[in-house]
C-alpha cells in the first residue's frame, strides 16, 4: 500500500523461497508451499497482485539420492573414515557451508558389524572433502553401497570437474522399480572438447 501510495505501480509480489526439507530425517514437519501462500493469500487478492513464489528446492531435494562406494575404511588413531567414489565435485554443498546430508548404507549390514563413528569422505586431494561428519554408522565393506540423501536441489547444478572428478550419471526410477538412464556420465574425452589443440 505504501508503495503505491508513493506513485509507485506494483502488479506482482515475489515471496522468494527458502522453504527447508527435513534433512535430518527426524521426522519433522515444515511448511509447504501451500502453507506459504496461505499466509499472503487475503493480501494478494485484496490488493489484485500477482504472486510469485520459489519452492524449488522443497519440491525436489528429497527426490534424488547421490549413490556411491564404499573404497575402503581407515582410521587416523583418532578418527574413522569411510572413504566413497562419490566427492565435493558431485556435492558440494557439506564442505561448502557445512549442510547436513543423510547418510546411510544401501543394504542392511551384516549383523556383527560393528558401529561407529565415522567421517564419510571423499578421493579428492582436498581436507574439506568430506560428505559427513561423524556419522554412526555400521562398518561397510569395501564395495559396500552408500547413499547421500537429499541431492535433488544443489548436487548436479553445483557440481564440478575439479580435480579431473568426471560428473556421474543420473537416473530415473519410475515407481515400478524400472530404471531408465537420463544423463550419461561426463568422460575425460567429453571434458578435452572444452580445449582447442588438445
Amino acid at each position: 500500500d505504501e508503495i503505491r501510495r508513493q506513485g509507485f505501480e506494483v502488479s506482482y509480489l515475489n515471496i522468494g523461497g527458502g522453504l527447508g526439507i527435513d534433512y535430518y530425517h527426524a521426522g519433522a514437519v515444515l511448511p509447504t508451499p501451500v502453507d506459504l501462500i496461505n499466509t499472503v493469500r487475503e493480501l494478494v487478492l485484496s490488493r489484485d497482485l500477482n504472486l510469485i513464489i520459489e519452492p524449488g528446492r522443497s519440491l525436489i531435494a528429497n527426490t534424488c539420492c547421490f549413490v556411491n562406494h564404499v573404497t575402503g575404511v581407515k582410521t587416523n588413531g583418532t578418527k574413522n573414515f569411510i572413504v566413497i567414489d562419490g566427492s565435493m565435485a558431485e556435492l558440494i554443498r557439506p564442505s561448502l557451508y557445512d549442510a547436513y546430508q543423510h547418510i546411510e548404507l544401501v543394504s542392511p549390514p551384516a549383523p556383527e558389524a560393528e558401529v561407529s563413528k565415522f567421517d564419510v569422505v571423499g578421493p579428492v586431494c582436498e581436507s574439506a572433502d568430506f560428505l559427513g561428519k561423524d556419522r554412526e554408522l555400521p562398518t561397510p565393506p569395501k564395495g559396500a553401497g552408500l547413499v547421500v540423501h537429499d541431492a535433488g536441489a544443489y548436487c548436479m547444478s553445483m557440481a564440478s570437474t575439479y580435480n579431473l572428478k568426471m560428473r556421474p550419471p543420473e537416473y530415473w526410477v519410475e515407481d515400478d522399480g524400472s530404471i531408465t538412464k537420463i544423463r550419461q556420465a561426463e568422460t575425460f574425452e567429453d571434458h578435452l572438447r572444452f580445449f582447442n589443440g588438445l
